[in-house]
């Protein structure tokens, strides 16, 4: 451990929140094009390469029509098309508001958010529904995107 030195809740806490900063610069960039120009992005031909080598769903099949659906307002197909951007912008917007709060009121907001633990169940989730979405498909011939 020579070297190292721990760092303070504190300043873990301040560098999420300027990450946080600079993605909502990022997600309204991405909301604008996606509204804009949504319906190109979704109906290209190339699609997951991942799936199209293995012909298996990886974790992020579905993810742009999720963000697609959701910025159109169509919350259900959001969920149905890839459950994770749902819960990534949940999160992020539960994050940004609780450390917004507490830096400028310090009286509202949790000091010690859960911020990687909630990261450690949005993987969990990603692996979760990929696996639910191969056995819908391989074993009865569902799929929803």
């Amino acid at each position: 451990m020579l070297g190292k030195t721990k760092r303070h809740p504190e300043q873990i806490i301040e560098e999420w929140y300027f990450v946080g900063k600079c993605a909502f610069v990022l997600f309204i960039g991405a909301i604008i094009l996606f509204w804009w120009k949504g319906d190109a992005l979704i109906s290209g031909e190339g699609g997951c390469i991942y799936r199209t080598a293995l012909g298996i769903y990886c974790a992020g099949c579905g993810g742009t029509r999720a963000f697609y659906h959701l910025v159109h307002g169509h919350v259900i197909k959001s969920v149905l098309c890839n459950p994770f951007v749902i819960y990534s912008v949940g999160v992020y917007l539960a994050f940004m508001i609780n450390t917004f709060l507490y830096k400028h009121t310090e009286k509202i907001g949790i000091r010690k958010f859960p911020i990687l633990g909630l990261i450690y169940s949005g993987v969990g989730l990603l692996i979760v529904q990929c696996i639910i979405r191969n056995i819908l498909y391989f074993g009865f011939g569902l799929t929803v995107l």
